[in-house]
């Protein structure tokens, strides 16, 4: 064992290290930056903040306090500061932008979200930017509804362009009954992608039929063609699937003008196990007769929108209904079903953690806005804000480390140095590599000679 030794030592020489210098750091750009915030801590806060106006996260701490204390312009003032030093920070926008939605100015906010999201799409805290992004737009559909069922009578013309998927009515098997958000969803989102309709974001007709009490079960041609009038849109698709016990499946539609007639239908059946190729044929049929003639690139593209199986699609469906619900935890389930299901499914991970970070931000008080980000990255497994290469470098080291200390079975790993007591590290006698089940902290203390 003599030989060894050495080099065990200097493995766990260095585990300690790293250890140690990890700690210091993420204990340094944590401390006090993820804790709640308070309105007691305003004045010290701001006397920091005069004397040294480039600390951005002063700044944003500052901005985030002057938020609960419930005075948003100073608030917003310094989280801009804040925001222009630390340009990838969550907290800026989530301060900046929730303040902007207690204002009623939802456009700006899901702007400033939006912008912020598009510049860190993997960044660390950008999901809880997500989750207040989707809690906002909720916010702003209710708010539209609301605004234009009582301007109905002074509402000027629709959009020619303008178009809507209103939601399926499913019949039959009530296991599919959450296909009427999940094909209404998707035919919606095939539509986009041709960018060249105006589509109604989903969530804004879904906020209207909640506020006419309109279920999808009641909805016709007439109420159809209000429900587009009120949205602005010039035409709306009307949807239908049944799936009765036997194997075969139908789909059918129809595009309803604003005079409440019915345009251009479709139908199409199959195999219910073929019904997300059924629900292409739609989509391309539909912007057939809504007067756009596609090119082969676009058809491809439709075709390619597709997740891997109808077991995934069915997880995802049960998420966006919970989410209409505002249940924002069991749509976070479905949508973590669904990638399991389909791990290339981007849409649900998409959305998984939004609601993720919807759930978080809504349980928040106004003080915890400084620890939402954090939080929602840990329960996505994701590093906390600002230690991504710390944490990543720890995970390497850690791993090549336990790989040498472990094979060597049963020997001592150190000699007295400042203490007494030797360690065992025993291995696995199956040869493999344990895996990590805890961490462990080492304290070497090298006396002075």
């Amino acid at each position: 064992m003599g030989q060894r030794e050495p080099l065990v030592r200097l493995r766990l020489l260095s585990i300690g290290v790293v250890l140690g210098t990890t700690l210091v750091l993420a204990g340094c750009a944590t401390m006090g930056r993820t804790a709640p915030v308070t309105r007691e801590e305003i004045p010290g806060l701001q006397q920091r903040a005069a004397q040294d106006p480039g600390d951005g996260a002063v700044q944003l701490r500052l901005g985030a306090a002057l938020m609960a204390a419930g005075r948003c312009e100073e608030a917003m003032a310094a989280a801009e500061r804040g925001r222009g030093i630390l340009p990838h920070d969550p907290l800026g926008p989530l301060v900046i932008g929730r303040c902007l939605e207690e204002a009623s100015r939802f456009d700006e906010a899901l702007d400033l979200y939006t912008a912020f999201i598009d510049a860190n799409p993997e960044g660390s805290g950008v999901a809880s930017v997500q989750g207040q992004r989707t809690v906002a737009l909720r916010r702003q559909a209710t708010a539209v509804a609301r605004a234009a069922m009582e301007n109905e009578e002074n509402l000027g013309p629709a959009d020619p362009e303008r178009v809507g998927v209103l939601p399926f009515l499913v019949v039959g098997d009530t296991a599919y009954q959450p296909l009427e958000v999940g094909l209404a969803n998707m035919l919606t989102t095939d539509l986009a992608l041709l960018q060249r309709f105006d589509m109604v974001e989903r969530v804004h007709l879904r906020a209207l039929l909640d506020e006419l009490e309109l279920p999808p079960e009641l909805i016709d041609s007439v109420t159809a063609a209000r429900t587009g009038r009120l949205m602005q849109a010039s035409r709306m698709i009307l949807g239908t699937v049944e799936i009765p016990s036997e194997q075969e499946a139908r789909l059918t539609s129809n595009i309803v003008r604003e005079t409440g007639e019915y345009a251009e239908p479709f139908s199409a059946q199959g195999d219910y196990r073929d019904l997300l190729n059924l629900e292409k044929e739609m989509a391309i049929r539909t912007a057939e007769a809504l007067g756009y003639q596609l090119t082969q690139a676009e058809v491809q593209r439709i075709r390619r929108n597709v997740p891997g199986n109808l077991l995934a699609f069915l997880a995802f469906s049960r998420g966006l209904m919970a989410e209409d619900r505002g249940d924002f935890a069991a749509a976070a389930d479905h949508y973590r079903e669904a990638v399991e299901a389909d791990p290339n499914y981007r849409e649900a991970q998409q959305r998984m953690r939004s609601s993720v970070g919807a759930e978080a931000v809504s349980e928040a008080g106004p003080g915890e806005v400084t620890s939402s980000s954090s939080e929602v990255d840990q329960v996505l497994g994701l590093s906390p804000a600002g230690q991504t290469e710390t944490t990543g470098v720890l995970t390497q080291v850690l791993e090549n480390s336990i790989v040498d200390v472990a094979s060597h079975q049963a020997e001592r790993a150190t000699e007295n140095v400042g203490t007494s007591s030797p360690i065992e590290v025993v291995g696995d006698d199956s040869g493999g590599t344990p895996p990590l089940k805890a961490l462990i902290v080492i304290i070497i203390t090298i006396p002075r000679f």
